[in-house]
């Protein structure tokens, strides 16, 4: 099958600029000027945020998590499918479409203490069948303070407030979820980058994941 679909992941413990490269990319006159090419852009509201009240409340299973990925992943697979029943060949720009995933399933091996990775491992390998890489981002131990901690709102603190009794003991936590991204990232089948965003680079970085994606 040629490659008719370019998918990319965007990972990274909260404060890692997720959302920032995002705004970025989708202001970039290559993206934006692409020929013909559909871009599907899946936010982290729709990724793993809209199972956060059913967990918080303590009822949320494995089957939740599996179901969401599963229902994310299903029409990627399918629009594959139509692409190459209609029999274009190459990897022409018109002939692809491509997708972003802000958050997916390294953030639900992560976030949810219910799941492990081998229950995500078929995840990972459809997401390998669609040709998605994985561009993990990451910061210095030394920078979550005052991107984790002091520099978002009253609500933020409460929330991160679960994680620990201290400043030290939250951003302890954060980092320790950082080393399983990794660590999940060199497990996964997924082409990968890892990106310090430590220096707030953001344009310079957008222009690395332009380039990795090769949209």
């Amino acid at each position: 099958m040629s490659a008719q679909v370019k998918g990319i992941v965007i990972e990274g413990v909260p404060a890692t600029g997720k959302t920032t490269i995002i705004e970025h990319l989708l202001r970039n006159e290559q993206v934006l000027e692409r020929d013909f090419m559909p871009l599907l852009v899946y936010g982290e509201d729709l990724t793993q945020r809209v199972l956060e009240a059913k967990h918080n409340q303590g009822q949320i299973t494995k089957e939740d998590n599996l179901n969401l990925l599963n229902d994310i992943l299903t029409p990627l697979e399918r629009y594959q499918k139509y692409y190459h029943q209609r029999g274009w060949q190459g990897a022409e720009q018109e002939h692809c479409y491509a997708f972003l995933l802000e958050r997916f399933h390294l953030t639900h091996a992560t976030y949810f203490d219910h799941l492990n990775w081998g229950e995500l491992i078929q995840i990972d390998d459809r997401l390998a069948d669609l040709k998605t890489k994985l561009v993990l981002l990451t910061m210095n131990k030394e920078v979550m303070v005052e991107r984790i901690v002091v520099s978002r709102g009253s609500r933020w603190r409460s929330y991160i407030s679960r994680f620990g009794s201290t400043v030290e003991e939250i951003v302890e936590h954060y980092y320790q979820r950082q080393q399983r991204k990794l660590k999940l990232a060199q497990q996964s089948n997924l082409v990968s980058l890892v990106l310090n965003t430590s220096a707030k680079n953001w344009e310079e970085l957008a222009q690395q994941v332009l380039k990795f994606w090769e949209i």
